[in-house]
């Protein structure tokens, strides 16, 4: 009888560490990237359960088909498909479907039409992507990638070699790395002490160069920073809240938040409902337009206006007729 015990434990305790095993599913851990919004983005899967996704602490438990990630107290939970090396994760605050590659990401090679005479959309040199060459610009600079590994920088001559995702540059005062991505007609750069979308064309032609479709403009330093809507209102039976955020990043990123909240009281009880919503992109700023390339709903162009709260003079800005204001300390425009 003792013996048949011992068995049937030991099975138990078995079939709770193959449980375990299974569970821990060793090909999601590792480094997982994706750059096809114009930045990159990095979750990393340790095998003890942490992690970080773009430099933020997380920590994440999994099954046959979702990925539950805990991150600043909160849990959102992805499902998730294995296929060919690439983690697709949907669900969660996704509004779709997003592809990471495993270990270092590569540029996507999308053709485009460079003005520079030296650009080959075509061809490769080594391991140098197509779309990588060309004259570049942003704020009065000018950097060009030429075929034969050489480029030039406001005047000056370097060399560079890639590798995946990453541009090393050489020349008499040293070798500087950079995180690189190409999205249409904007190339991002990350390193270095540099952090900078630049378009492509010339300082005089940039503004007309298309990014998805046509259209122009540029990163406006004034408006970088965190900017909220807030809306909250309370009877005696019931109360409602609602807020959306912007955080607009210097490198031509975004994120955008939404939440909203109802609760009362009637049919015998308390009640209420809650939603949450999350976007991100790039953006660039012409005039009174912005063009945006949004993760959920790919390019649009909104009214932009930037204009000051009448009450308290706080800077504020307005897009598509919705207004935002500024959630940290900011001047007044002028």
């Amino acid at each position: 009888m003792k013996t048949l015990i011992l068995i049937l434990l030991s099975a138990c305790a078995f079939a709770q560490i193959g449980s375990k095993v299974q569970s821990s599913k060793p090909q999601l851990t590792g480094k997982w990237s994706n750059n096809e919004f114009g930045f990159t983005m990095v979750l990393e899967l340790n095998t003890d359960g942490s992690g970080n996704f773009d430099g933020e602490k997380i920590t994440y438990t999994s099954s046959a088909s979702t990925l539950s990630v805990k991150q600043d107290g909160e849990t959102t939970v992805y499902k998730y498909l294995l296929q060919n090396n690439k983690l697709i994760l949907s669900g969660g605050d996704l509004d779709a479907p997003i592809t990471f590659s495993k270990g270092t990401s590569s540029t996507t090679l999308t053709p485009s039409n460079p003005t520079n005479s030296n650009a080959n959309t075509t061809q490769t040199n080594g391991n140098t992507p197509a779309n990588l060459l060309g004259v570049w610009s942003v704020n009065g600079e000018t950097v060009t990638f030429k075929n034969d590994k050489t480029g030039i920088y406001n005047g000056n001559p370097f060399r560079y070699s890639v590798s995946g995702n990453t541009l090393t540059t050489s020349d008499n005062t040293g070798t500087t790395i950079f995180n690189f991505s190409v999205n249409g007609n904007y190339l991002t750069l990350i390193g270095g002490g540099v952090n900078v979308v630049m378009q492509r064309g010339s300082t005089t032609n940039s503004q007309s160069s298309t990014y998805g479709t046509n259209t122009g403009g540029g990163i406006d330093q004034s408006i970088v920073g965190k900017w909220c809507w807030v809306n909250a209102s309370s009877t005696y039976s019931s109360s409602s809240s609602s807020s959306r955020c912007i955080v607009i990043n210097g490198n031509g990123s975004y994120e955008y938040y939404a939440e909203g909240s109802i609760s009362g009281y009637g049919g015998g009880g308390y009640g209420g409902s809650s939603s949450q919503s999350a976007d991100r992109g790039t953006w660039r700023l012409e005039g009174n337009r912005i063009h945006v390339q949004s993760q959920a709903e790919g390019y649009k162009v909104y009214s932009f206006e930037k204009r000051n709260h009448p009450k308290n003079g706080d800077p504020m800005i307005v897009i598509d007729g919705d207004t935002y204001v500024s959630y940290y300390q900011k001047a007044p425009w002028r």
